[in-house]
């Protein structure tokens, strides 16, 4: 759904994610402790709460998801014991000439758990954009029921930090509890 002028951003994002990424290990979905086992499709104690984190190349984006000009962005989901999601994506970029750009997804549905892998299916979402050169792909849009489509995430919790790994890229990263 992201329009090619957040293309730019969306690699950066993509791109600094890439870093903060762990390799698969054997103990993902497994944690420690009582709080992180659950039955199957539940949500792990564990996991209840927001988690969030955020990248910048040039510039900070600090944990409220504000970015001063340069380009980065941030990431949260929210779980909630029942597991109702809430996942938001920040990005923003600095184009020469062009000024920042920016956009805003957030998506809400429900996660399951199975193992190692959660699954976030989202049921509505929206999308805004402002873009200062293509005054046509600013707004604010709703996702269409074919663009809702269910994500598979592989998880571990660590050290007070989930690790999830999205084989698209979008979502991958270490999430710090916020």
């Amino acid at each position: 759904m992201l329009r090619d002028s957040s293309h730019a951003c969306r690699a950066a994002l993509v791109g600094l994610a890439g870093w903060l990424m762990l390799g698969a290990g054997t103990a993902y979905g497994q944690g420690k402790g009582p709080a992180t086992r659950s039955r199957l499709g539940a949500m792990p104690v564990a996991l209840v709460g927001k988690w969030g984190f955020a990248v910048a190349n040039g510039n900070y984006c600090d944990t409220s998801s504000h970015c001063e000009p340069g380009s980065g962005g941030s990431i949260s989901f929210t779980f909630g014991a029942d597991g109702h999601t809430y996942f938001a994506l920040f990005q923003s970029s600095l184009v020469d000439g062009c000024g920042q750009i920016r956009s805003l997804t957030l998506k809400t549905g429900k996660t399951l758990v199975r193992g190692s892998t959660l699954v976030f299916t989202p049921t509505a979402g929206t999308y805004k954009s402002v873009n200062g050169c293509r005054p046509d792909l600013t707004g604010l849009w709703k996702f269409k029921p074919g663009d809702l489509k269910p994500v598979s995430l592989r998880w571990q919790l660590e050290a007070g930090q989930l690790r999830l790994i999205d084989p698209n890229g979008e979502a991958s990263g270490v999430y710090d509890r916020r």
